[in-house]
């Protein structure tokens, strides 16, 4: 194979060729663009903030207060009603 038939082949940037030596791999021919990105990647650097700071807890208002209240009730309601559901099968 002559460097032109190479060149023709690296040239679409999906084909690759792999150097024997032996039956083993020794080099990798890509084309340059291709050696150009992979290079690129490994340069990538993530910088990361020493702390994520953590949004203080709001109060809750009144109003939502009793919203939470009348969840735990309604939940607490709920649950009696089970236990007394259970114990009428048990009868």
């Amino acid at each position: 194979m002559n460097i032109n038939e190479l060149k023709q082949l690296l040239k679409d940037g999906k084909t690759n060729v792999l150097v024997l030596d032996n039956g083993e791999p020794v080099f990798v021919v890509v084309s340059y663009d291709q050696f150009k990105s992979m290079n690129m990647e490994k340069e990538i650097k993530v910088n990361h903030a020493p702390e994520i700071p953590r949004p203080e807890k709001q109060p809750l208002g009144e109003g939502e207060l009793e919203i939470l209240e009348r969840i735990n009730k309604d939940i607490q309601a709920l649950k009696d009603e089970l236990e007394k559901e259970e114990k009428m099968l048990d009868l």
